[in-house]
């Protein structure tokens, strides 16, 4: 090895690896809780209990060549929920890692016979570490499949502590000094050229270094938590449902969530309709309520990025509807995006639904690959008619919304609106993106990045 090489005689700096602290040991006695493991404990970002729920029905929003398939689910609303959610917020719902995947590391770690039988989950005696804590997340009895199903994150970005920790279990000498320079202070940029440009996770790692065998104790206490995905509501004020979208990725890739929601619509015979989710809310919250029914609205939400703003307009159209209303409206502007319009414009009769009623005022849909388009991106939108945008925006009635893919995409459409707000005030670029940073502080400008899943 080539990297084993280079640092043949290089001494390495390793912190001294904590004391482990946790006991993994099959029991005959215990109860391991049938709903999903993570059900009853408290959820990131979490604002309701986690409700168990079931799918209604779905329909496809797009699908065809060169385009991801999306699908629109309606999912049944607990009772509880009714009253708790805004246009805009988004539920969470608890995931389940891949079965090939959970199979993969129950057989590295010679598991895959004990894979169905009760394990008890305690601390390790005598205690070495200070103030040890159980994580909260995994329950005191568990089988060691649904550990690794639902309560351990093993697609996770391997930190420098993990891979330290595997070393102490690996048998070949090359693969546990390969493992101990990754983890390492003098191993610092082979581990971001290994791991963090290529994007290797924890089952990546375990692949590439075979002899591995990391007991489960040890993956309780460095693996994080499986954290729930979030959805943000497609709806609002609709009977016993709320609806959420979610689009299949494709580029060879498979997200845990996305894969366990298309299974359940399109295999219903393999796969039950339940769903465990709950109420999450960020801050500053990502929603739009009664009091902003008078302030102007600049939506932009390329792709999927537009889901949260149906719930939005299907808010203000029941309020216009509503014949005890007096105060007028804020106008409200849409940009959106797609790839074709024939394709993947997502919720395009509900858009031109909302306009004929008179809850959205303008309307502007880009679309990258079709070859008459006057608009590719988003930010030709905004470029285009960046004298108005900028003007309404800076009206103190004016609220910005920005949701969409958070790594690449809110960031140049972000600089863009900075961009354009220097060009048409006349002001340096630096004072633009100032003021558009003091309007996150003050909530006039609100930011929701979405995660692939």
């Amino acid at each position: 090895m080539n990297v084993l090489e280079q640092f043949k005689a290089t001494p390495l700096t390793l912190p001294k690896l904590p004391a482990s602290f946790i006991e993994a040991n099959p029991t005959e006695s215990g109860q391991v809780p049938s709903d999903h493991l993570q059900s009853t404990t408290r959820q990131p970002f979490g604002s309701s209990n986690v409700y168990k729920t079931s799918i209604l029905h779905y329909r496809v929003l797009a699908e065809g060549d060169d385009v991801k398939t999306v699908y629109e689910v309606a999912i049944k609303l607990p009772p509880n929920m009714e009253e708790e959610y805004f246009p805009g917020d988004a539920i969470g719902i608890l995931t389940y890692n891949l079965a090939s995947e959970v199979d993969y590391v129950l057989d590295r770690l010679h598991l895959l016979e004990s894979a169905d039988q009760t394990y008890e989950v305690k601390l390790a005696k005598p205690v070495k570490k200070k103030n040890p804590e159980l994580p909260h997340y995994v329950p005191k009895y568990v089988t060691p499949r649904r550990l690794l199903s639902e309560c351990l994150d093993i697609r996770i970005t391997p930190r420098k502590g993990l891979l330290q920790a595997m070393a102490s279990c690996t048998a070949d000498e090359c693969e546990k000094r390969l493992l101990e320079i990754l983890a390492s202070k003098e191993g610092s940029n082979l581990y971001n050229e290994l791991i963090l440009k290529n994007e290797m996770n924890f089952l990546h790692v375990l692949k590439y270094v075979a002899t591995c065998r990391p007991p489960l104790a040890m993956l309780i206490e460095h693996l994080p938590r499986l954290q729930a995905r979030p959805y943000s509501i497609a709806s609002y004020g609709r009977e016993n449902h709320i609806r959420i979208a979610f689009a299949m990725l494709n580029d060879g890739q498979v997200g845990i969530t996305t894969h366990m929601l298309e299974s359940k619509l399109l295999h219903p015979g393999k796969w039950d309709k339940y769903l465990y989710m709950y109420l999450r809310q960020l801050k500053p919250v990502f929603n739009y309520r009664e009091e902003d029914l008078e302030r102007n609205i600049i939506m932009i939400g390329p792709g999927t990025g537009v889901t949260p703003y149906i719930g939005f307009l299907e808010y203000r159209k029941q309020a216009k509807g509503g014949s005890t209303r007096k105060t007028k409206m804020g106008s409200a502007w849409l940009l959106t995006s797609c790839r074709y319009q024939d394709r993947n414009y997502l919720y395009e009769h509900e858009l031109k639904g909302f306009m004929q009623a008179g809850v959205l005022d303008r309307l502007h849909v880009a679309s990258s690959r079709d070859e008459d388009s006057q608009y590719k991106y988003v930010q030709d939108i905004i470029e285009d008619r960046k004298e108005e945008l900028v003007e309404l925006l800076l009206d103190d009635a004016t609220k910005l919304y920005l949701c969409g893919e958070g790594r690449t995409m809110l960031p140049r459409i972000q600089d863009t609106i900075v961009t354009c707000m220097s060009k048409v005030k006349s002001m340096p670029k630096s004072e633009a993106a100032d003021l558009l940073a003091e309007y996150r502080k003050t909530g006039k400008y609100l930011y929701y990045s979405m995660i692939r899943y």
